[in-house]
């Protein structure tokens, strides 16, 4: 596993799968007898968002521990998203997305999202559907390398700070109150100039980065090391508290007071066992984990793609077909992508990096 933290790991191909099959969620509905099986089954998908944000704030944690400078930091974020979501942008910009107005297609390339005065956390989207969630992660990447930029020991203090300070003193000052509602953001005044910024900033989502961070904290101090049959006890626990509450329905939607909760069970329940007991290898979850930011990024595009030019062995498949027909085209792409796209543009960034490095030292030596 190359030092991966396989909890992790797995959840992230997980996490990966569970928004694809939300967005595949209609190809189930009206087909069958139970006229809403997909809504049953896969509606509570978008789950994954919040759980990928959690993910986001340990891994980033974890990732920097060793000291990583600023530079390596930002290089490695750029070549682990930008390549594929450039890939599927172009392609989605010269087969589809060409008819959107310029100023979306723009905002997209930037990672802004459609429209600051609709409703958090997407705020109108992005034209690529879940290169929404990119923006808040670039976001909580500018405050960890400003956090690590003060301190390296509390780069997870310092960044929890200036991501959570903002969201309460902006909603504190246009609310009146705090929310941590995933839809909450500020009643900033449109005709104010950072209206944008201070409506995105004040969106409680963000928090889930800090939840990440402190679970990282968590682990990293032993304070998940437990006797073995307890661990295995509160794994059965956040299961069964996940699998419950992702079919009833009751946390529909984003954030801390809905998907977020039955993210942080999940999350809480794998580390503790992972760390006590211990995952065995699994070479399936394994590869959905590699793959996942891929088809994460591409998937949405197939859709769009496939409604807009409808082609004969599309729109003849209905239910369960057309379900896997798409789950085997988004796992195809998402493999070529990995293996051809993101995986050598990470090893570009690390040639990079090395170089970098190299002339840092030569530049040290010869002063």
């Amino acid at each position: 596993m190359n030092g991966k933290i396989m909890s992790i790991h797995y959840l992230r191909g997980i996490a990966a799968l569970a928004v694809v099959l939300f967005h595949f969620r209609g190809y189930l509905n009206g087909v069958y007898s139970q006229k809403d099986l997909g809504l049953i089954l896969f509606s509570s998908g978008a789950f994954g968002v919040d759980l990928f944000f959690m993910i986001s704030g340990f891994i980033i944690a974890l990732s920097t521990k060793n000291n990583t400078s600023k530079i390596t930091f930002v290089i490695r974020r750029f070549f682990r998203i930008y390549p594929c979501f450039i890939i599927i942008f172009a392609i989605g910009a010269l087969l589809i997305y060409r008819f959107d107005p310029s100023e979306n297609l723009l905002r997209a390339l930037f990672f802004l999202h459609r429209d600051y005065t609709n409703v958090a956390p997407g705020f109108g989207y992005n034209v690529l559907g879940p290169a929404w969630t990119l923006t808040y992660e670039i976001y909580f990447y500018t405050t960890f390398v400003i956090a690590m930029s003060i301190s390296q020991k509390y780069r997870t203090l310092i960044s929890s700070l200036l991501i959570l300070a903002p969201m309460f003193v902006i909603q504190l000052h246009y609310n009146g109150h705090i929310s941590l509602s995933g839809v909450a953001s500020a009643n900033v005044p449109v005709d104010n100039p950072a209206f944008a910024l201070l409506r995105f900033m004040s969106s409680p989502i963000l928090s889930e980065f800090v939840v990440g961070m402190v679970f990282y904290e968590l682990f990293n101090k032993g304070k998940f090391t437990i006797d073995v049959n307890i661990a295995k006890f509160i794994f059965f626990v956040c299961c069964g508290f996940f699998i419950t509450y992702y079919f009833s329905g009751h946390f529909l939607g984003f954030g801390l007071k809905r998907g977020g909760i039955i993210s942080l069970a999940l999350l809480l329940g794998f580390i503790i066992y992972d760390n006590n007991v211990g995952f065995k290898e699994n070479k399936t979850l394994n590869f959905l984990g590699d793959i996942s930011f891929s088809i994460y990024i591409s998937h949405y595009m197939f859709i769009n793609l496939l409604n807009f030019y409808k082609p004969g062995f599309y729109v003849h498949e209905i239910g369960l077909a057309r379900l896997f027909m798409m789950l085997t085209i988004t796992i195809s792409a998402g493999t070529i992508l990995h293996f051809y796209i993101e995986k050598p543009f990470i090893s570009l960034g690390k040639k990079i990096e090395k170089n970098l490095r190299r002339r840092n030292i030569k530049n040290e030596y010869t002063t």
